[in-house]
């Protein structure tokens, strides 16, 4: 015969099993704590609060860096954008005014990300400010290669990330990996690409060839490199340097032909006439 105590031991389980354990209570370090906490537990629930506050400092920080780091991809495009119209205006002076309009902009970005990559915060943050270091050497490259018809190195790189600091000594704002400069030339061919198939429009043919001559080197140049040692991303970043150089070429031959046909069908035309 089942007693009372037998009846309502379902019930006690059940309310067992619903009945909410009571969860540990994180108390920041600056809150006074129950004064019967051990001065051991004490010791661990303030070392772990440090903890927490230096994973949330990292990653506030982080977060910054990655924002500037959008802001600078943002802009180094549209230097970029600006750059290529050179096709289509009468005076190159002016296309390169505006681009130095926005690059002005761009190192007041570079001022504002440089003071989160002090001492080894460059190399801790580097994974996440270097695309926006790579899109910024990809269009000071072909501001380069326009102006000067020949490829940036890493010390024009650096001389154009340099400013003066409140002493007067003139330094870089940030520091660029040899990484950092391989890739971000590497982005280059595409943009001269581009340039290329603006001044086939316009039929200079010269630029056209100019393309296509350093297309060639820059591809001589990271075949030794690849050759050397492997680079992070490069080999993705290969394809479309091959990419780019094929269509380059094969502009370049369509106006060569076109030009020799046309030479040709000229001199006929002129013979004809006699």
């Amino acid at each position: 015969m089942d007693t009372a105590e037998d009846a309502q031991q379902p019930s006690n389980l059940a309310d067992r099993r619903h009945t909410k354990k009571p969860k540990f209570s994180h108390k920041p370090a600056d809150e006074p704590m129950d004064e019967d906490i051990s001065d051991s537990k004490r010791e661990i629930l303030t070392l772990f609060t440090n903890y927490r506050n230096t994973l949330d400092s990292h990653y506030d920080q982080r977060e910054r860096v990655i924002k500037c780091s959008r802001d600078i991809t943002a802009l180094s495009k549209k230097i970029v954008f600006s750059l290529l119209r050179i096709t289509q205006v009468s005076t190159p002076d002016a296309v390169f005014r505006d681009a130095e309009r926005q690059h002005s902009q761009v190192l007041d970005l570079f001022r504002k990300i440089s003071v989160e990559l002090q001492g080894s915060n460059s190399l801790k943050y580097n994974r996440q400010a270097t695309p926006g270091l790579q899109e910024y050497i990809e269009a000071i490259g072909l501001w380069t290669f326009l102006q000067d018809n020949q490829l940036i190195s890493k010390d024009q790189v650096l001389q154009r990330l340099s400013v003066a600091n409140a002493d007067g000594v003139v330094e870089p704002l940030v520091s660029v990996t040899d990484e950092d400069y391989i890739l971000g030339i590497s982005d280059l061919p595409g943009e001269v690409n581009r340039y290329c198939i603006n001044a086939i429009g316009k039929g200079d043919h010269e630029a056209v060839k100019r393309c296509l001559m350093f297309l060639r080197q820059m591809k001589e140049g990271i075949n030794l490199l690849l050759c050397g040692g492997s680079v992070r991303d490069l080999d993705k970043k290969v394809a479309v340097l091959d990419s780019s150089l094929e269509k380059t070429e094969r502009a370049y031959y369509s106006m060569s032909i076109r030009d020799s046909e046309l030479n040709a069908q000229c001199l006929n035309g002129s013979v004809a006439l006699f």
